[in-house]
């Protein structure tokens, strides 16, 4: 997110709610396989790194 200039408030309109995100980025939220897909073709992240 850094690399790219974005930030928790950038995310809300794709993934949910601000708490929703925050607890997702400090994983005590696991990303489902629908968030792994978004990441991926949103933000060109490898499926390796999102499912580790």
């Amino acid at each position: 997110m850094e690399e790219r200039g974005l930030r928790n408030y950038d995310l809300i309109g794709k993934i949910g709610s601000k708490g929703y995100i925050s607890a997702l980025l400090n994983k005590r939220k696991p990303l489902t396989l629908e968030l792994i897909k978004l990441f991926h073709k949103e933000f060109h992240i490898p499926v390796e790194i999102l499912i580790s």
